[in-house]
């Protein structure tokens, strides 16, 4: 049976020391009796409500265990490698450095909070809830292992979402594109990618489960045609790449039905022979066939057309895009005042660069020549073309995803999987 008591020790000070059931024993040293009393008598009840820490545990360094935390954490083989490259870098970048040299029983409320301060005063919203569950989740390892009283984190609250006042009038940015924009931008696109362009816009697919679409799960012989989305392919870092036979949840595993375009699309990008395991999609690679879709090389084929859409001036030579920025920068300029500028050696431009460059800016409407005294000055002004689309908030490949589920929304079509029905 668990055993404590007192003890005043020479130096004038009490001591309480312990025995417990599983054997193990120990002391602490307090400046009062009221003090050590307090102590004993909460070490008895929390033994007899099994909820006793040891508070010499507590010492331990947080570095320690959260390093524990982690290798039991990531060694579960349902964990996805794409969870685990986003968790061990916010684990690496934002928890770790703040806490790895403080004891676990030093983490308080306070230091939690301010440390949540900190980092949102350096990163947007999501960065903070993902770095707060990840210490979460850590802290509460600790408590149940009975290295801590308690989870401080729980105590803290969460940072508010962000209020977005362009938003809340109706007057925020869209990620969604229009019919005639999603077609724009296709054809700033290399037509290598125009298939699989077409293919994400007409069924939502996330561009891993499009890289891991097999011939098997494409049914182009029904009425209507349909594609099953099952596994899919994956980039993770140092976590390896490759194809997981199963989304995460059950809803992943969907059949989507396909348009008349969308189907004709599939159909071109379908590889030779009947294997069933074969991609639907792949990147051909001259002299050794094919290979996964690279969800890197088209987000930056993407980026690149989302470039040429919005900014006119994308495609412009170097030296006509150096004049753009003078005229941006420094104001309305002349012809000789131009010349002047860009006299320095090793960024001297001719009289005839600047003004066949001046020509081609003129004609893509972003400079115009103002006559002020007689004298032509050339001044930079906004392009129809980018006030056209300055309403757009694009920030990649997902875009054409949100694009699918809006025009979805907008013809009054649930989305396929969508269970909800038109009952109370």
């Amino acid at each position: 049976m668990a055993s404590a008591g007192i003890r005043k020790s020479p130096s004038g000070r009490y001591k309480v020391w312990w025995r417990l059931d599983d054997a193990s024993q120990g002391s602490q040293t307090f400046d009062t009796r009221d003090q050590a009393r307090d102590f004993m008598h909460d070490l008895l009840a929390g033994v007899a409500r099994d909820t006793w820490v040891d508070p010499r545990r507590g010492k331990q360094p947080f570095g320690d265990w959260a390093r524990q935390w982690w290798e039991t954490w990531s060694s579960d083989p349902d964990r996805s490698p794409t969870t685990l490259e986003a968790t061990e870098a916010r684990f690496r970048l934002h928890v770790l450095p703040y806490f790895e040299q403080r004891q676990l029983r030093a983490i308080t409320v306070t230091v939690v909070r301010r440390w949540q301060n900190e980092l949102k005063a350096a990163r947007g919203r999501g960065t903070v809830m993902a770095a707060r569950s990840i210490l979460y989740r850590i802290l509460q390892a600790a408590e149940d292992e009975r290295l801590i009283v308690a989870n401080p984190v729980g105590k803290v609250p969460a940072p508010k979402p962000e209020v977005d006042p362009e938003e809340l009038l109706g007057q925020g940015k869209r990620r969604a594109l229009t019919p005639e924009e999603a077609g724009q931008l296709l054809g700033r696109m290399p037509p290598i990618w125009w298939d699989h362009v077409v293919t994400l816009l007409g069924t939502g697919l996330r561009f891993g489960e499009l890289g891991g679409l097999r011939r098997r799960r494409v049914l182009l012989d029904r009425d209507p045609p349909v594609i099953q989305v099952v596994a899919t392919r994956y980039q993770a870092g140092k976590f390896g790449s490759g194809f997981k036979g199963q989304p995460k949840s059950q809803a992943g595993i969907r059949t989507i039905p396909l348009a008349h375009q969308v189907a004709e699309a599939v159909r071109r990008q379908l590889p030779p022979g009947v294997a069933h395991d074969d991609l639907a999609f792949a990147d051909p690679v001259p002299g050794t066939g094919w290979a996964p879709l690279s969800r890197y090389l088209f987000r930056h084929v993407y980026q690149g057309a989302v470039n040429r859409l919005t900014d006119p001036t994308s495609e412009l030579s170097p030296a006509t895009r150096r004049i753009l920025r003078a005229l941006r920068e420094h104001g309305p300029q002349t012809l000789a005042e131009l010349q002047q500028r860009f006299t320095a050696p090793g960024a001297k431009l001719r009289l005839a660069t600047i003004q066949a460059a001046l020509c081609e800016l003129g004609s893509a409407g972003v400079v115009t020549a103002v006559g002020e005294d007689g004298i032509a000055r050339w001044a930079a002004v906004r392009a129809a073309l980018m006030r056209r689309f300055d309403d757009l908030d694009l920030h990649g490949p997902h875009d054409l995803r949100h694009t699918y589920a809006t025009w979805l929304e907008d013809a009054g079509i649930p989305r396929p999987g969508d269970r909800r029905t038109d009952g109370p």
